[in-house]
């Protein structure tokens, strides 16, 4: 059903400035809630995601754009669910920091 709810639970301690709704609905259905449409009190913070191109990735810690078999592939199980993905480090770095701690062992 996709009802949005006016009125705030009975538990919620987190208001939006407005004071009407909670912080968490008006960040989530602002443009979609007729009371919230025109506000200017809540802004949203810009996302940091850097545009890529295609079959490249860059590695947040030496920031340098390589291409995607530099990145070792990794398995994230969640219940019974498995994702496929990449390393966020490359493999020079996730390299140098392995060596860096097996030499101070």
């Amino acid at each position: 059903m996709n009802i949005y709810h006016t009125e705030p639970r009975f538990d919620c301690e987190k208001f939006a400035p407005c004071g009407r709704i909670s912080l968490h609905k008006c960040r989530k259905y602002k443009g979609r809630l007729d009371e919230c449409r025109g506000c200017t009190l809540v802004h949203r913070k810009a996302k940091t995601v850097a545009g890529t191109e295609a079959g490249r990735k860059v590695c947040p810690h030496c920031g340098r754009s390589l291409p995607l078999h530099r990145f070792y592939n990794r398995t994230v199980r969640c219940g019974d669910k498995e994702y496929r993905c990449l390393t966020s480090w490359c493999k020079m770095c996730m390299s140098e920091v392995a060596a860096e701690r097996n030499r101070n062992n």
